[in-house]
């Protein structure tokens, strides 16, 4: 009568193939998580610079954005540096993940002019394990982002 089963060293090579291919997959799955929080945490950015575009040019005023450090936040007033992220207009808080901010000194301030649409000259970096992104604030306003070293899905090259 013949046997309808498996040897143990069939099942032993399927467990070490299984294995090697799950190790790979799980590898492969933090770099696309990595990259997806960069890629979101740049979109973010710049659409909350945007907002405080927006809002200095509608209002007609002038806003000053602030940087607080551990963990980052960014926040807007129209007067002095507040004591913390929670007492300015409008505020980014950093996503719950692994992204921080890099290249600005929580010393300097940002301003955004209402009357002519205009902006101080800025550059944000951010950055994590897998790669680097920056976005840019020119003079006249115009807010870009873009992949620093690296190809990130969504995010043109710098």
């Amino acid at each position: 009568m013949q046997d309808l089963g498996f040897s143990l060293l069939e099942l032993l090579a399927i467990i070490c193939i299984s294995a090697i291919l799950a190790t790979i997959g799980i590898h492969n799955w933090k770099a696309l998580q990595l990259r997806n929080e960069l890629v979101s945490t740049t979109e973010k950015l710049a659409y909350f610079l945007n907002e405080v575009q927006f809002k200095a040019y509608t209002t007609n005023n002038t806003y000053n954005l602030h940087l607080f450090l551990s963990p980052w936040c960014l926040t807007i007033t129209q007067g002095d540096r507040p004591d913390s992220c929670d007492h300015g207009e409008l505020q980014f808080i950093k996503p719950n993940n692994s992204v921080v901010i890099n290249g600005l000194t929580d010393k300097k301030i940002i301003s955004f002019w209402g009357r002519r649409n205009m902006a101080q000259t800025v550059s944000f970096q951010l950055k994590n394990d897998i790669g680097m992104s920056k976005v840019l604030i020119s003079f006249r306003g115009r807010i870009r982002f873009c992949s620093q070293n690296n190809y990130l899905a969504g995010l043109p090259a710098c």
